[in-house]
Protein backbone atom coordinates (compact mmCIF):
# COMPACT_ATOMS: atom_id res chain seq x y z
CA UNK A 1 0.00 0.00 0.00
CA UNK A 2 3.07 2.23 0.18
CA UNK A 3 2.64 5.41 -1.84
CA UNK A 4 -1.12 4.94 -2.22
CA UNK A 5 -2.18 7.74 0.13
CA UNK A 6 -4.14 9.62 -2.48
CA UNK A 7 -6.40 6.63 -3.18
CA UNK A 8 -6.66 5.29 0.38
CA UNK A 9 -10.00 5.18 2.19
CA UNK A 10 -10.12 5.06 5.97
CA UNK A 11 -12.87 4.36 8.48
CA UNK A 12 -12.11 5.86 11.89
CA UNK A 13 -13.88 4.91 15.11
CA UNK A 14 -13.66 7.68 17.72
CA UNK A 15 -15.11 8.39 21.14
CA UNK A 16 -15.27 12.13 20.37
CA UNK A 17 -13.77 14.74 18.07
CA UNK A 18 -15.50 18.10 18.54
CA UNK A 19 -14.50 18.91 22.12
CA UNK A 20 -11.49 19.92 24.18
CA UNK A 21 -9.46 17.25 25.90
CA UNK A 22 -6.34 15.22 25.25
CA UNK A 23 -7.89 12.42 23.19
CA UNK A 24 -10.18 14.83 21.33
CA UNK A 25 -7.25 17.04 20.34
CA UNK A 26 -5.30 13.98 19.27
CA UNK A 27 -8.22 12.96 17.05
CA UNK A 28 -8.42 16.44 15.54
CA UNK A 29 -4.70 16.45 14.77
CA UNK A 30 -4.90 12.97 13.28
CA UNK A 31 -7.80 13.94 11.01
CA UNK A 32 -5.96 17.08 9.92
CA UNK A 33 -2.87 15.03 9.05
CA UNK A 34 -4.90 12.53 7.03
CA UNK A 35 -6.59 15.41 5.22
CA UNK A 36 -3.15 16.73 4.25
CA UNK A 37 -2.16 13.24 3.10
CA UNK A 38 -5.29 13.16 0.91
CA UNK A 39 -6.70 10.08 2.61
CA UNK A 40 -10.46 9.91 2.18
CA UNK A 41 -11.82 9.60 5.72
CA UNK A 42 -15.14 8.59 7.18
CA UNK A 43 -15.44 8.87 10.98
CA UNK A 44 -18.01 7.40 13.36
CA UNK A 45 -17.89 9.31 16.64
CA UNK A 46 -19.83 7.91 19.59
CA UNK A 47 -20.17 11.03 21.75
CA UNK A 48 -20.30 13.84 19.20
CA UNK A 49 -23.76 15.31 18.45
CA UNK A 50 -25.91 13.48 15.92
CA UNK A 51 -25.78 16.47 13.59
CA UNK A 52 -22.06 16.99 14.01
CA UNK A 53 -20.18 18.85 11.30
CA UNK A 54 -16.61 18.14 10.31
CA UNK A 55 -13.95 20.61 11.55
CA UNK A 56 -13.05 23.40 9.13
CA UNK A 57 -9.55 21.91 8.82
CA UNK A 58 -11.02 18.69 7.36
CA UNK A 59 -13.46 19.74 4.62
CA UNK A 60 -13.53 16.33 2.94
CA UNK A 61 -14.19 14.38 6.15
CA UNK A 62 -17.50 12.53 6.49
CA UNK A 63 -18.28 12.74 10.21
CA UNK A 64 -21.26 11.05 11.84
CA UNK A 65 -21.99 11.56 15.53
CA UNK A 66 -24.25 9.38 17.68
CA UNK A 67 -24.88 11.47 20.81
CA UNK A 68 -23.70 8.64 23.05
CA UNK A 69 -26.06 6.03 21.54
CA UNK A 70 -23.90 2.89 21.63
CA UNK A 71 -26.42 0.64 19.89
CA UNK A 72 -26.77 3.06 16.96
CA UNK A 73 -22.97 3.34 16.79
CA UNK A 74 -22.46 -0.43 16.56
CA UNK A 75 -25.30 -0.79 14.03
CA UNK A 76 -23.78 1.94 11.86
CA UNK A 77 -20.36 0.28 12.08
CA UNK A 78 -21.77 -3.02 10.83
CA UNK A 79 -23.78 -1.35 8.08
CA UNK A 80 -20.79 0.71 6.94
CA UNK A 81 -18.49 -2.32 6.75
CA UNK A 82 -21.17 -4.30 4.90
CA UNK A 83 -21.75 -1.71 2.22
CA UNK A 84 -18.38 0.01 1.74
CA UNK A 85 -14.76 -0.97 1.20
CA UNK A 86 -11.91 0.58 3.18
CA UNK A 87 -8.16 0.29 3.04
CA UNK A 88 -7.78 1.18 6.72
CA UNK A 89 -9.97 0.76 9.79
CA UNK A 90 -8.58 2.78 12.70
CA UNK A 91 -9.88 1.96 16.18
CA UNK A 92 -9.48 5.04 18.35
CA UNK A 93 -10.31 3.60 21.77
CA UNK A 94 -9.93 0.26 23.54
CA UNK A 95 -13.69 0.12 24.17
CA UNK A 96 -14.18 -0.33 20.43
CA UNK A 97 -11.48 -2.97 19.88
CA UNK A 98 -13.57 -6.09 20.45
CA UNK A 99 -16.70 -4.93 18.64
CA UNK A 100 -14.59 -3.73 15.70
CA UNK A 101 -12.90 -7.14 15.35
CA UNK A 102 -16.26 -8.93 15.58
CA UNK A 103 -17.77 -6.62 12.97
CA UNK A 104 -14.82 -7.13 10.63
CA UNK A 105 -15.15 -10.89 11.07
CA UNK A 106 -18.71 -10.74 9.77
CA UNK A 107 -17.47 -9.51 6.40
CA UNK A 108 -14.47 -11.68 5.46
CA UNK A 109 -14.39 -10.29 1.93
CA UNK A 110 -13.38 -6.92 3.43
CA UNK A 111 -9.74 -7.11 4.50
CA UNK A 112 -8.66 -3.59 5.48
CA UNK A 113 -5.53 -2.87 7.45
CA UNK A 114 -6.54 -2.55 11.10
CA UNK A 115 -4.85 -0.03 13.37
CA UNK A 116 -5.48 0.50 17.07
CA UNK A 117 -4.51 3.61 19.06
CA UNK A 118 -3.54 3.18 22.72
CA UNK A 119 -3.70 6.56 24.43
CA UNK A 120 -3.06 6.10 28.12
CA UNK A 121 -4.96 5.27 31.27
CA UNK A 122 -7.69 3.38 29.39
CA UNK A 123 -5.19 0.64 28.46
CA UNK A 124 -2.91 0.65 31.51
CA UNK A 125 -5.13 -2.02 33.07
CA UNK A 126 -8.17 -4.08 32.15
CA UNK A 127 -6.90 -5.74 28.97
CA UNK A 128 -8.62 -9.09 29.52
CA UNK A 129 -8.93 -12.12 27.23
CA UNK A 130 -11.39 -10.57 24.76
CA UNK A 131 -9.37 -7.40 24.35
CA UNK A 132 -6.14 -9.39 24.04
CA UNK A 133 -7.79 -11.43 21.30
CA UNK A 134 -8.87 -8.25 19.49
CA UNK A 135 -5.52 -6.52 19.84
CA UNK A 136 -3.72 -9.64 18.68
CA UNK A 137 -5.50 -9.31 15.34
CA UNK A 138 -4.63 -5.67 14.76
CA UNK A 139 -2.00 -5.03 12.12
CA UNK A 140 -0.54 -2.13 14.08
CA UNK A 141 -0.91 -0.79 17.61
CA UNK A 142 0.09 2.86 17.97
CA UNK A 143 1.03 3.86 21.54
CA UNK A 144 1.28 7.54 22.38
CA UNK A 145 4.14 7.02 24.85
CA UNK A 146 6.77 4.49 25.88
CA UNK A 147 4.96 3.94 29.18
CA UNK A 148 1.70 3.08 27.43
CA UNK A 149 3.51 0.66 25.12
CA UNK A 150 5.14 -1.09 28.07
CA UNK A 151 1.84 -1.40 29.92
CA UNK A 152 0.10 -2.96 26.91
CA UNK A 153 2.89 -5.52 26.49
CA UNK A 154 2.83 -6.36 30.20
CA UNK A 155 -0.83 -7.32 29.93
CA UNK A 156 -0.59 -8.99 26.53
CA UNK A 157 2.96 -10.43 26.33
CA UNK A 158 2.08 -12.63 23.35
CA UNK A 159 1.61 -9.57 21.14
CA UNK A 160 4.28 -9.21 18.49
CA UNK A 161 6.37 -6.31 19.78
CA UNK A 162 7.22 -5.09 16.28
CA UNK A 163 3.56 -4.24 15.78
CA UNK A 164 3.55 -1.82 18.71
CA UNK A 165 4.93 1.55 17.66
CA UNK A 166 5.51 4.57 19.88
CA UNK A 167 3.37 7.18 18.14
CA UNK A 168 3.50 10.45 20.10
CA UNK A 169 1.01 13.25 19.73
CA UNK A 170 1.96 16.63 18.29
CA UNK A 171 1.15 20.27 18.59
CA UNK A 172 -1.87 20.98 16.41
CA UNK A 173 -0.97 23.17 13.44
CA UNK A 174 -3.92 25.46 14.16
CA UNK A 175 -2.15 27.03 17.17
CA UNK A 176 0.22 28.95 14.91
CA UNK A 177 -2.65 30.94 13.41
CA UNK A 178 -4.31 31.99 16.69
CA UNK A 179 -4.00 35.67 17.52
CA UNK A 180 -3.65 36.21 21.29
CA UNK A 181 -6.65 37.94 22.87
CA UNK A 182 -6.48 40.54 25.61
CA UNK A 183 -7.41 39.20 29.03
CA UNK A 184 -10.42 41.14 30.26
CA UNK A 185 -10.55 39.42 33.66
CA UNK A 186 -8.53 40.56 36.66
CA UNK A 187 -5.25 38.87 35.83
CA UNK A 188 -2.60 38.66 38.60
CA UNK A 189 0.75 40.25 37.83
CA UNK A 190 2.66 37.04 38.63
CA UNK A 191 1.03 33.64 38.44
CA UNK A 192 1.53 29.96 37.68
CA UNK A 193 -0.97 28.29 35.38
CA UNK A 194 -2.74 24.94 35.03
CA UNK A 195 -5.13 23.87 32.25
CA UNK A 196 -7.09 20.70 32.88
CA UNK A 197 -10.42 19.03 33.54
CA UNK A 198 -11.68 19.49 37.09
CA UNK A 199 -13.75 16.41 37.80
CA UNK A 200 -13.48 14.30 40.98
CA UNK A 201 -12.04 11.46 38.91
CA UNK A 202 -9.25 13.74 37.71
CA UNK A 203 -7.67 14.48 41.08
CA UNK A 204 -4.57 12.64 39.91
CA UNK A 205 -3.85 15.80 37.87
CA UNK A 206 -2.35 17.24 41.05
CA UNK A 207 -4.20 20.57 41.32
CA UNK A 208 -4.64 20.20 45.09
CA UNK A 209 -0.90 19.58 45.37
CA UNK A 210 -0.17 22.84 43.53
CA UNK A 211 -2.49 24.72 45.89
CA UNK A 212 -0.66 23.27 48.90
CA UNK A 213 2.73 24.13 47.36
CA UNK A 214 1.54 27.69 46.68
CA UNK A 215 0.83 28.10 50.37
CA UNK A 216 4.50 27.28 51.06
CA UNK A 217 6.01 29.56 48.40
CA UNK A 218 7.89 32.40 50.06
CA UNK A 219 6.80 35.01 47.50
CA UNK A 220 3.25 35.94 48.48
CA UNK A 221 2.76 37.89 45.26
CA UNK A 222 2.57 34.68 43.19
CA UNK A 223 -0.98 33.59 42.39
CA UNK A 224 -2.39 30.46 40.78
CA UNK A 225 -4.76 30.48 37.77
CA UNK A 226 -6.56 27.22 37.01
CA UNK A 227 -8.29 27.04 33.62
CA UNK A 228 -10.92 24.34 33.32
CA UNK A 229 -14.42 23.28 34.22
CA UNK A 230 -15.83 20.46 36.27
CA UNK A 231 -17.63 19.38 39.41
CA UNK A 232 -14.49 19.38 41.55
CA UNK A 233 -14.07 23.16 41.67
CA UNK A 234 -16.01 23.41 44.94
CA UNK A 235 -13.70 20.84 46.57
CA UNK A 236 -10.58 22.61 45.28
CA UNK A 237 -11.84 25.92 46.64
CA UNK A 238 -12.14 24.26 50.04
CA UNK A 239 -8.54 23.07 49.69
CA UNK A 240 -7.43 26.64 48.93
CA UNK A 241 -9.38 27.90 51.94
CA UNK A 242 -7.84 25.28 54.19
CA UNK A 243 -4.33 26.34 53.20
CA UNK A 244 -5.15 30.04 53.51
CA UNK A 245 -4.64 30.95 49.84
CA UNK A 246 -8.23 31.44 48.63
CA UNK A 247 -7.49 34.99 47.50
CA UNK A 248 -4.54 33.80 45.41
CA UNK A 249 -6.21 30.83 43.63
CA UNK A 250 -8.45 31.67 40.67
CA UNK A 251 -10.65 29.21 38.77
CA UNK A 252 -11.45 30.36 35.23
CA UNK A 253 -13.97 28.69 32.96
CA UNK A 254 -15.00 29.58 29.43
CA UNK A 255 -11.47 30.57 28.36
CA UNK A 256 -11.04 30.75 24.58
CA UNK A 257 -7.95 29.44 22.81
CA UNK A 258 -6.97 33.04 22.00
CA UNK A 259 -7.14 33.95 25.70
CA UNK A 260 -5.26 30.78 26.59
CA UNK A 261 -2.39 31.81 24.33
CA UNK A 262 -2.08 35.04 26.32
CA UNK A 263 -2.08 33.11 29.60
CA UNK A 264 0.67 30.77 28.39
CA UNK A 265 2.76 33.78 27.37
CA UNK A 266 2.28 35.70 30.62
CA UNK A 267 2.55 32.96 33.26
CA UNK A 268 5.66 32.33 35.35
CA UNK A 269 5.28 28.61 34.70
CA UNK A 270 2.82 26.04 33.47
CA UNK A 271 2.36 23.51 36.27
CA UNK A 272 0.57 20.17 35.95
CA UNK A 273 2.05 17.54 38.29
CA UNK A 274 -0.24 14.77 37.07
CA UNK A 275 0.39 11.17 38.00
CA UNK A 276 -1.40 9.59 35.04
CA UNK A 277 -0.75 11.46 31.79
CA UNK A 278 -0.81 9.21 28.74
CA UNK A 279 1.20 11.82 26.87
CA UNK A 280 0.45 15.42 27.80
CA UNK A 281 -0.49 17.50 24.75
CA UNK A 282 -1.01 20.49 27.04
CA UNK A 283 2.72 20.51 27.83
CA UNK A 284 3.44 21.00 24.12
CA UNK A 285 1.01 23.91 23.95
CA UNK A 286 2.69 25.58 26.92
CA UNK A 287 6.17 25.04 25.45
CA UNK A 288 5.16 26.50 22.10
CA UNK A 289 4.05 29.77 23.70
CA UNK A 290 7.10 30.08 25.92
CA UNK A 291 5.87 28.86 29.29
CA UNK A 292 8.45 26.89 31.30
CA UNK A 293 6.85 23.60 32.32
CA UNK A 294 6.67 21.69 35.60
CA UNK A 295 5.36 18.12 35.46
CA UNK A 296 5.35 15.00 37.62
CA UNK A 297 8.03 12.43 36.82
CA UNK A 298 5.42 9.90 35.81
CA UNK A 299 4.00 7.89 32.90
CA UNK A 300 3.76 9.49 29.46
CA UNK A 301 4.75 12.95 30.66
CA UNK A 302 8.35 11.72 30.82
CA UNK A 303 8.45 11.49 27.03
CA UNK A 304 7.82 15.23 26.81
CA UNK A 305 9.13 16.90 29.98
CA UNK A 306 12.78 16.01 30.57
CA UNK A 307 14.05 17.37 33.85
CA UNK A 308 16.42 20.28 33.41
CA UNK A 309 16.13 20.13 29.61
CA UNK A 310 12.60 20.78 28.38
CA UNK A 311 11.12 21.52 31.79
CA UNK A 312 11.32 20.58 35.45
CA UNK A 313 9.94 17.31 36.78
CA UNK A 314 9.14 16.41 40.37
CA UNK A 315 8.02 13.21 42.10
CA UNK A 316 4.24 12.85 41.99
CA UNK A 317 2.63 14.20 45.16
CA UNK A 318 5.86 15.74 46.49
CA UNK A 319 4.71 19.16 47.70
CA UNK A 320 8.17 20.26 48.83
CA UNK A 321 9.74 19.46 45.45
CA UNK A 322 6.90 21.26 43.68
CA UNK A 323 7.32 24.36 45.85
CA UNK A 324 11.06 24.38 45.09
CA UNK A 325 10.42 24.07 41.35
CA UNK A 326 8.03 27.03 41.38
CA UNK A 327 10.47 29.15 43.36
CA UNK A 328 13.36 28.24 41.03
CA UNK A 329 11.39 29.41 38.01
CA UNK A 330 10.26 32.57 39.79
CA UNK A 331 13.84 33.54 40.66
CA UNK A 332 16.21 32.08 38.06
CA UNK A 333 15.90 33.97 34.76
CA UNK A 334 18.73 31.99 33.14
CA UNK A 335 17.00 28.69 33.93
CA UNK A 336 13.71 29.99 32.55
CA UNK A 337 15.37 31.14 29.33
CA UNK A 338 17.09 27.77 28.85
CA UNK A 339 13.90 25.78 29.44
CA UNK A 340 11.91 28.07 27.16
CA UNK A 341 14.42 27.67 24.33
CA UNK A 342 14.74 23.91 24.62
CA UNK A 343 11.01 23.40 25.16
CA UNK A 344 10.07 25.42 22.11
CA UNK A 345 12.60 23.53 19.98
CA UNK A 346 10.53 20.40 20.62
CA UNK A 347 7.49 21.88 18.85
CA UNK A 348 9.04 24.04 16.12
CA UNK A 349 11.29 23.56 13.06
CA UNK A 350 12.53 19.93 13.08
CA UNK A 351 11.36 19.19 16.61
CA UNK A 352 9.89 15.74 17.32
CA UNK A 353 6.43 17.02 18.25
CA UNK A 354 5.65 19.30 15.30
CA UNK A 355 2.63 18.73 13.09
CA UNK A 356 4.86 17.99 10.09
CA UNK A 357 6.63 15.21 11.98
CA UNK A 358 3.26 13.87 13.09
CA UNK A 359 2.07 13.80 9.49
CA UNK A 360 5.18 11.84 8.54
CA UNK A 361 4.46 9.34 11.34
CA UNK A 362 0.88 9.00 10.07
CA UNK A 363 2.09 8.20 6.57
CA UNK A 364 4.55 5.62 7.88
CA UNK A 365 2.16 3.95 10.32
CA UNK A 366 -1.04 3.98 8.30
CA UNK A 367 -0.02 3.95 4.66
CA UNK A 368 3.13 1.81 4.59
CA UNK A 369 3.04 -1.95 4.91
CA UNK A 370 3.48 -3.09 8.53
CA UNK A 371 6.42 -5.32 9.42
CA UNK A 372 5.78 -9.06 9.43
CA UNK A 373 7.01 -10.45 12.76
CA UNK A 374 8.76 -13.82 13.04
CA UNK A 375 6.50 -16.62 14.22
CA UNK A 376 8.41 -17.04 17.45
CA UNK A 377 8.33 -13.36 18.36
CA UNK A 378 6.73 -12.44 21.66
CA UNK A 379 6.32 -8.99 23.13
CA UNK A 380 8.24 -9.89 26.30
CA UNK A 381 11.24 -11.13 24.30
CA UNK A 382 11.88 -8.06 22.17
CA UNK A 383 13.35 -4.74 23.24
CA UNK A 384 11.02 -1.73 22.97
CA UNK A 385 11.24 0.46 19.89
CA UNK A 386 13.45 3.36 20.87
CA UNK A 387 14.28 4.12 24.47
CA UNK A 388 12.26 6.06 26.96
CA UNK A 389 13.91 9.22 28.28
CA UNK A 390 15.18 8.80 31.81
Amino acid sequence: MKGAARDARALLLFTEVLANGGIQRFNQTLLNALERLEVRCQALSLNDPKRARAPDTCPSLQLKGFGGDRFAFVLALARTLATQRFDIVLVGHVNFATVARIALGLFPWSRPRTVFIAHGIEVWSGIGPLRRFALGRMDRILCVSHYTRDRVLEQAPALAATRLTVFPNALAGSWSSIVPAAITRDLPARFVLSVTRLEPGDRYKGIATVIEALAMVSDLDIDYVVVGAGRDIAFLKLVAERFGVSARVHFWTGVTDAELVSLYRKCLAFVLPSGKEGFGIVFLEAMYFGAPVVAAREKGAMDVVRDGETGLSVPFGDVIALRRAIERLANDAALVERLQSRGRSMVTADGPFTFERFKERCAEALLNDPPVPPRHERGDAVAPLGSAPR
